[in-house]
């Protein structure tokens, strides 16, 4: 049963065309071009068949001067880019093992971006990851400095990454990630090496507006609060954030920005239609935030109905109050018990 079930899995391995490759194999074997590379069969046969698989055909190894068979092993000599691919091998009971063969394309000029970003320092968080590109088909991550497992492209492209990283101490060490990418055709290995200071971008602020009040001249003055996101570390007093809000001005639609440092809240002037926030780390010059979604400020008008709907609202509760204090009030006498005459 379980040579049965290895079979299975083999033969759909080696039906799989490169042109499909989506995922990273668990045996594949690298070579730069026109070099010799060593495929070598996992079985206990004495000698099997190699079988080449490309895109587009399947064809049987025979000695030449290109590919040599030696037991177990064969040798791809002067690799070109018509020998990559899916190489199997066979014995007289059937398929034995598989080792995809691609063009390594790691000392190549191209360059393909990792960038990562982390709310924090704080080692609790993960390190997001975006690494694409439109000549490989699947890639993985993993922290080498920490010496971390493969992380796998998730199918919105993000990767998270664990870190050993103490938000307490000065780092000491560069972060090392890893990356690897394959394609139908070729292989692909880079590193992106930084300090997690440099990447630290925080999650949105928490923002909410604490009163809006009206100025001189006919303006509003707004009382703006903006709390840390969850998931920066604490004390906020250690970890200090630098904040930024724009406006746009409500009749003419002109945007306006202003930052400020000490503390938490800021008084805006001005006839506002919206606002949004962003942060970053004060002392450490972070990346900002993602703006927050925009929030709205009431007009005069608006405020204005508002308050006399609270206030019709208090009174109704107030009117019913009494009423219902009445309704329940009894007569003297009321409620005992006549006796007989």
């Amino acid at each position: 049963m379980g040579y049965l079930m290895r079979f299975i899995v083999l033969f759909c391995l080696s039906i799989t065309r490169m042109s499909a490759l989506n995922f990273f194999p668990d045996k594949f074997e690298i070579g730069e071009k026109h070099t010799s590379v060593t495929l070598t069969c996992k079985t206990n046969k004495d000698s099997v068949t190699w079988k080449h698989e490309d895109a587009d055909i399947t064809v049987e190894i025979v000695e030449s001067d290109f590919e040599k068979v030696s037991g177990r092993s064969l040798t791809v000599i002067d690799l070109q880019e018509d020998q990559i691919g899916n190489y199997t091998c066979w014995s007289d009971k059937g398929l034995e093992d598989y080792t995809y063969l691609l063009l390594d394309k790691s000392k190549e000029d191209t360059v393909f971006n990792i960038n990562c970003t982390a709310e924090t320092l704080s080692c609790t968080e993960h390190i997001k990851c975006a690494w694409t590109s439109d000549e490989f088909t699947a890639f993985r991550l993993r922290n080498t400095r920490d010496n971390g497992n493969w992380v796998s492209q998730p199918v919105d492209g993000v990767f998270f990454l664990p870190h050993s990283t103490n938000s307490y101490s000065e780092e000491s060490e560069r972060l090392l990630i890893t990356g690897e990418a394959v394609s139908s055709c070729c292989y692909l290995k880079t590193d992106y090496s930084f300090y997690l200071r440099d990447i630290v971008k925080p999650a949105n602020p928490d923002i909410s507006i604490c009163t809006v009040k009206n100025g001189g001249s006919d303006k509003q003055i707004i009382e703006l609060e903006v709390m840390p996101p969850s998931s920066w570390p604490q004390p906020h007093s250690f970890f200090p954030l630098k904040h930024q809000v724009e406006y746009q001005i409500r009749h003419n639609g002109e945007l306006k920005t202003e930052e400020w440092e000490e503390g938490s809240k800021i008084k805006v002037e001005g006839h506002i239609r919206k606002l949004r926030v962003r942060s970053r780390d004060m002392l450490l010059l972070s990346q900002w935030s993602e703006w927050t979604s925009w929030k709205k400020v009431p007009d005069r008008e608006t405020r204005t109905r508002t308050k006399e709907r609270g206030k019709e609202k208090k009174r109704q509760k107030e009117q019913q109050e009494i009423r219902n204090k009445k309704k329940n009030h009894k007569k003297p006498g009321m409620g005992k018990k006549r006796g007989n005459f």
